[in-house]
């Protein structure tokens, strides 16, 4: 069987360097395969190429077997096996997981991709290293300040979006916007072509239809490199982190606090996630900071090679991105919904005990997280990292979260929680104290309501409210006022379709009644004072995230250079802050 794989793959790859495009054929296959190995990285050079590619060639499925034995017979006897084994490695590697094994790609892209995402960063990779070892705790730090500019600038193309205007259309510039929303549409129905259509989106009746994209945009957009906004799959992903330095690098993750706030106010987030690895590692890469700590639960019925590909990533950022200590199969309205946030609380409490001894290159202990946060894999960052550090601050350590009991659904549950505690309606997404983590993971008040939220519905809208909004309960940071129904939550900004004559969602497109977020939400998105927002769907708008992307880029660089400043005073003004339980003294 791996003979005739071998056979079958050695004949198609002969057609392939035969049928090669125009453009890009069976010399341009030869030349752009050899720059490769000589561009290679040393953990990633042409030994690591051939071994994985003789892999994948012994693993590999038949695909032709007609007149195979003559043709590879030939091929070894012109001594272009080696030749032809790397260009099967370097087109197995664009492959969607979802692709039939005998569906190749044989355009320029391939190659350009591969090339993009793992080239050698030379002198830069050596010098970009030593931003981690740099002190910004001190404000005339000039070497500080050179390296973080350095870096900033060297990002810049990545996160610079060329073929639309994200300013003019978070600034709602509505040609600007136009324009955009076509693009976007093109786009989306390009990845319905190759990927079909996403599950669970349903489309808004009774409203006028979008207008198809202009035919010159569609002209434009296929003429642009399919690379430029190809989706990264699960094996891209776990072939990509082979060589984690190179990744991180080439990705645009930022390895250094950068502000000594920052430094000494470590967040943790809780990332709860079942498809789509491309949007889960821009999540990540968008919140990620050496000194906040992260814990991936990967529902256990996701597809294995995405688990695979989560793992793979979490595995470049090993002291403090764990995945979850456990997996638990999620089913809406159930238990399970909330274990996963319950794993990760108590998997994110122990890796600040795991790492206590840890110290920076100053020789200081590393702060403990002050504050959790709770992501799902359709929520993006609207504040960046200094940003959330302000705010969370503002907060006092006040928690923040919505309440109501006036339309807590009391048909949920049948009987009455223990310890006197009044069951309140909240929202599953939250931002909430490290001493609230601490009573819900440890505390037997906290474990006894537990165990009478599994005979509820929807139990995962029920905890933190219920916690946040019991003063008697004494736990610092929860709400001791009287206007709990009024409380602004800042969590997630949203768009619910919940009124018919709702013309709000310009993507007209909805999950479980929550709009899915796109171009023409940026103004909104811009001007939120949310912390983070939700449902982003990348097969559906992928100009949404990356305008966002830049936009948070440049905010970073402002604010790492001291060219920015954030007021907090919307946020320490709240009713939650000024009215909230005191640690005692």
């Amino acid at each position: 069987m791996a003979e005739s794989a071998v056979r079958s793959y050695n004949v198609e790859s002969q057609k392939l360097l035969r049928e090669g495009t125009p453009e890009f054929g069976a010399r341009s296959y030869c030349v752009e395969s050899q720059k490769l190995l000589r561009e290679a990285t040393p953990e990633f050079g042409a030994r690591s190429y051939c071994t994985e590619s003789q892999k994948l060639l012994r693993e590999a499925k038949p695909v032709k077997r007609r007149l195979s034995s003559i043709l590879c017979a030939a091929v070894v006897a012109t001594g272009s096996c080696v030749l032809i084994t790397l260009h099967i490695f370097v087109t197995l590697s664009s492959l969607d997981v979802d692709t039939p094994s005998h569906t190749f790609t044989t355009n320029k892209d391939i190659l350009e991709e591969h090339a993009l995402k793992f080239r050698s960063m030379g002198h830069v990779k050596e010098k970009r290293s030593e931003l981690a070892n740099l002190d910004p705790h001190s404000a005339q730090n000039q070497n500080f300040k050179e390296f973080v500019m350095e870096y900033f600038l060297e990002m810049a193309e990545k996160f610079h979006q060329t073929r639309v205007d994200c300013a003019s259309l978070l600034a709602g510039d509505q040609k600007s916007i136009k324009r955009a929303v076509g693009i976007s549409k093109v786009l989306a129905g390009l990845e319905r072509i190759k990927h079909g259509e996403s599950g669970r989106v349903a489309k808004l009746k009774g409203r006028e239809a979008i207008p198809p994209p202009p035919k010159l945009i569609k002209e434009e957009v296929r003429k642009w490199p399919p690379w430029e906004f190809q989706r990264l799959t699960n094996l891209w992903y776990i072939k990509a982190t082979l060589d984690c330095m190179t990744f991180k690098q080439t990705r645009g993750y930022i390895l250094s606090p950068l502000t000594p706030e920052e430094e000494e106010f470590p967040i943790a987030f809780s990332l709860i996630v079942y498809k789509d690895i491309e949007m889960v590692e821009r999540i990540l890469r968008s919140v990620y900071r050496p000194q906040n700590s992260y814990c991936i639960h990967v529902d256990l019925k996701a597809d294995p090679q995405f688990y695979a590909a989560a793992e793979a990533v979490a595995g470049c950022f090993r002291e403090n991105v764990r995945m979850s200590s456990r997996r638990v199969a999620v089913k809406w309205g159930t238990y399970t919904t909330l274990e996963p946030e319950l794993i990760c609380m108590r998997d994110l409490l122990d890796m600040d005990s795991s790492q206590g001894s840890l110290r920076d290159v100053k020789r200081r202990k590393k702060p403990e997280w002050k504050y959790f946060i709770n992501l799902t894999g359709q929520d993006f960052p609207l504040k960046t990292n200094f940003e959330l550090v302000k705010i969370l601050t503002a907060f006092g350590g006040a928690n923040n979260e919505e309440g109501t009991l006036e339309n807590a659904n009391r048909e949920r549950w049948t009987s009455e929680p223990p310890h006197g505690i009044t069951a309140v309606k909240g929202a599953v997404h939250t931002v909430v104290n490290r001493a609230t983590v601490d009573f819900i993971v440890n505390s037997p008040t906290a474990i006894d309501f537990l165990k009478w939220l599994r005979d509820t519905e929807i139990p995962d809208e029920t905890l933190f409210a219920s916690i946040n909004y019991n003063p008697q309960l004494g736990i610092p940071g929860t709400y001791n006022g009287s206007g709990m129904e009024s409380v602004k939550a800042f969590a997630r900004f949203k768009k619910w379709n919940v009124d018919p004559s709702y013309t709000g969602c310009p993507s007209q497109l909805v999950v479980n009644d929550i709009c899915i977020l796109s171009t023409g939400d940026l103004e909104d998105l811009g001007q939120s004072p949310h912390l983070f927002a939700n449902k982003f769907f990348l097969d559906q708008d992928r100009i949404v995230l990356a305008c966002l992307e830049e936009k948070l880029f440049n905010a970073t660089r402002d604010e790492s250079l001291g060219t920015r400043t954030f007021d907090t005073t919307l946020y320490s003004q709240q009713d939650f802050v000024l009215n909230q339980v005191r640690a005692a003294s």
